[in-house]
């Protein structure tokens, strides 16, 4: 099986692709337009700088080869993507100390899982309409991952045994076996009792295994096994075809699902059922399957959020510090809806709408800072950019930075927390971007836009820009962990409110 490693957002040309891939350019031509097709690969001009939001203008969406017109691909996509016999290891853009970084995308795969696993959901398929294919990968880690917690599929027999450990049968005790008298009284030494006993020669069961088996074989012919860092499983030497032909298997895996009413088991029943049914005809077809996401940025909110005890939707009542006054009144709305809302007029007074979508930064801490008892009010955004400062003959240039728009919005969270800052006696503030790195410790920065600099005759200060060490913020997501020692995380850097100088 050929693989090879490829670093989000990264160019590449096209012969850079076949030779990580040990592969001819014209197979990896066409490996890369399969990956277009399903947005794993961009095509955009080479003259455009890494790592930018990339505008239409810049996305070449016809099939193009290099001659002829100066464009690279891209990987949009962080996970694994198995095509026919390839398979494309795609790791996080801030990686950039090793091509290779086998463990980092072992962290990065089980960040993902836990991540999808809040949905609870199976993804059977990759594309939509005339692309839809059926992603086996997927299935086959779903089917093995919940294997190895809930063992395999069982159904239980009801039996009778004589002096078991189940439910005595009295009844049937009484009627059929002999009884000893003494004093008058019967003493049973054989109870009839009732038990239950997993069926072993159960058709679902040997299918389960069966099933399980082959994804084990199909996993380690692509080395998908170890970065999931899942055992093998080998529990039956039966085939699939043993079981007979795919309507037999589909029709008693029905008719298994019309008497079961678990719900993990149903799920594993309908999810073999997917397997079965598009297994032989995907050995016709396309084989193209994936793990993984095209929205890391996403994750990377959910990392952060979590990591530092977000307060969004926490009711007012519940913050640690009192409730002024003015806020009392307000003790039972969540942190996120103080927030103004933009109100819409009609031609006539009557015609309006003040609950229009408003302002929602990603995640807002209260915290005390350092051994006083005031706190800080921070108002984080988790963004999912490699900033960084390019050497220039006169200079610096910055590079990989998030947009205007976005240094406004983060000006505009400020200010619509501004009123209760205030009223609350809030001594510290923080705005701050959080962003991924590799190294370790914290790397600090901050960015300032004058002109907003002062809203509504009040200073805002800077934006901080902070570099978090992804490595150990994926180690406490995946730990369940809320970091109780914020200042051990974020600069102890603030924006002293107006009125809190003394």
């Amino acid at each position: 099986m050929m693989g090879g490693f490829f670093r989000e957002r990264k160019y590449y040309r096209l012969h850079e692709i076949s030779k990580e891939l040990d592969t001819s350019p014209e197979k990896t031509r066409r490996l890369v337009g399969i990956l277009k097709k399903y947005g794993i690969v961009k095509t955009v001009k080479s003259s455009k700088p890494e790592y930018e939001d990339l505008s239409s203008q810049d996305i070449i969406l016809a099939d193009i080869e290099e001659t002829g017109i100066d464009a690279v691909y891209l990987f949009d996509f962080v996970g694994i993507v198995v095509i026919e016999d390839c398979v494309f290891k795609c790791y996080p853009k801030y990686i950039d100390s090793t091509a290779k970084p086998l463990q980092q995308l072992k962290q990065v795969l089980k960040v993902i899982k836990k991540y999808n696993d809040k949905e609870q959901l199976v993804y059977l398929y990759n594309g939509d309409g005339e692309n839809r294919i059926f992603n086996r990968l997927a299935v086959s880690l779903y089917l093995l991952e919940n294997y190895f917690q809930y063992g395999i599929y069982t159904n239980q027999q009801e039996i009778i045994e004589t002096n078991g450990n189940g439910e005595i049968l009295w009844d049937k005790t009484i009627h059929e076996t002999f009884a000893l008298i003494q004093k008058n009284r019967p003493y049973y030494v054989e109870l009839q009792t009732q038990g239950t006993v997993e069926n072993e020669t159960d058709y679902i069961r040997r299918l389960h295994e069966c099933v399980l088996t082959q994804c084990t074989k199909e996993l380690r012919k692509t080395d998908v096994l170890e970065l999931f860092d899942i055992a093998e499983v080998e529990l039956t030497t039966a085939d699939l075809d043993d079981f007979g032909d795919t309507d037999y298997i589909q029709y008693r895996i029905e008719r298994e699902l019309k008497t079961q009413f678990v719900t993990k088991k149903r799920t594993v029943l309908k999810t073999i059922y997917a397997y079965i049914s598009n297994i032989r005809m995907e050995q016709e077809n396309l084989q193209y399957s994936l793990y993984g996401t095209n929205s890391f940025n996403l994750i990377w909110e959910k990392v952060c959020a979590d990591n530092f005890g977000d307060m969004r939707h926490r009711q007012l009542s519940e913050l640690p510090i009192r409730l002024s006054e003015e806020y009392a009144a307000r003790r039972n709305e969540k942190l996120l809806q103080i927030i103004d809302h933009p109100i819409w007029h009609g031609n006539s007074p009557d015609i309006l709408d003040d609950n229009a979508d408003t302002l929602k930064p990603d995640i807002l801490c209260i915290y005390p800072v350092r051994e006083s008892k005031e706190y800080c009010f921070a108002i984080y955004d988790a963004k999912y950019y490699c900033i960084h400062f390019e050497k220039k003959d006169k200079g610096y240039r910055i590079a990989g930075q998030p947009g205007i728009q976005d240094i406004v919005k983060q000006y505009l969270y400020r200010f619509a927390y501004d009123d209760f800052i205030e009223k609350q006696g809030y001594q510290y503030v923080q705005n701050m971007y959080l962003c991924p790195h590799e190294g370790e410790g914290q790397d600090f920065g901050w960015v300032e836009l004058t002109m907003l600099g002062m809203i509504g005759g009040k200073k805002l200060g800077s934006i901080g820009v902070v570099k978090l060490c992804a490595e150990e913020m994926f180690e406490i997501y995946l730990q369940g962990r809320t970091i109780e020692n914020i200042a051990e995380y974020i600069p102890q850097v603030f924006e002293i409110p107006k009125g809190a100088e003394s």
